[in-house]
């Protein structure tokens, strides 16, 4: 079972989301968390969960991998599609936005996707690994530590996010993409952002982030990256004939 929250506006919704966080993460982390509440503010009902084996959802982390993410989201569409609505838009942090990509692109009701400080590739988490990574190719499972915290990880994880291709992915996803880059981001260049827009197929916009961090840590960050989603599917909507 996955451990989720749906953010709900006060008036009847315009539009049911998705949002995604990182690698090693939770639903509760600032970014995910203070952009669903703004998102919510603006008329979109945002459903915000955590993947598998992290924060309260149930399973181990060390069996999971970009594969089983996004198994979890398209659960997470199956779970508003069947109760609430079928969500028109998935946004997703970091791996996050990565994994909902892949996802968006077999998502009939999904009509646009955001990604906040996104790798291009989910093969780019590798790199919290450091010289772990040899034990790991060898087959011997490890713990690395991110944020202070120990995660386990099988040799099955690297396997998984090498075979993903998101060209692959991506070559027939015909939907508008809104890509934000963090543009001093410490763990994702902004090169990554520019790749995302080249590789889909559909309306692809970059807005940078001057003065954010990965995480989003200062709110009026948070808040305007909520705003810019609000106004820019808002365009998207009018647009798209069948929303």
């Amino acid at each position: 079972m996955l451990d989720a929250r749906l953010e709900t506006p006060m008036e009847p919704p315009r539009a049911f989301a998705i949002f995604s966080h990182c690698f090693t993460c939770t639903k509760d982390t600032l970014a995910v968390f203070r952009v669903s509440r703004q998102l919510a503010s603006k008329g979109i009902a945002v459903l915000r969960f955590d993947f598998t084996g992290l924060g309260a959802s149930e399973g181990e982390f060390a069996t999971t991998n970009f594969t089983s993410n996004i198994a979890d989201i398209n659960a997470a569409i199956k779970y508003l599609s069947e109760r609430y609505q079928a969500p028109s838009l998935l946004i997703g942090h970091s791996l996050g936005g990565t994994a909902m990509l892949a996802a968006a692109s077999k998502a009939n009701s999904v009509k646009a996707v955001a990604t906040i400080a996104s790798p291009s590739q989910p093969d780019h988490v590798l790199h919290h690994f450091g010289q772990k990574l040899e034990l790991l190719e060898q087959g011997i499972p490890v713990s690395i530590t991110v944020a202070d915290q120990q995660y386990r990880i099988d040799p099955q994880f690297i396997h998984d996010v090498r075979k993903h291709n998101m060209k692959y992915h991506l070559m027939f996803m015909n939907k508008p993409v809104l890509i934000f880059n963090v543009v001093h981001d410490a763990l994702v260049s902004g090169n990554n952002a520019d790749e995302i827009k080249e590789m889909v197929n559909g309306d692809a916009v970059i807005v940078n982030l001057e003065d954010a961090d990965h995480v989003l840590s200062d709110k009026h960050d948070a808040e305007f990256v909520a705003d810019m989603i609000s106004n820019w599917y808002s365009g998207v909507k009018e647009q798209v004939s069948f929303f």
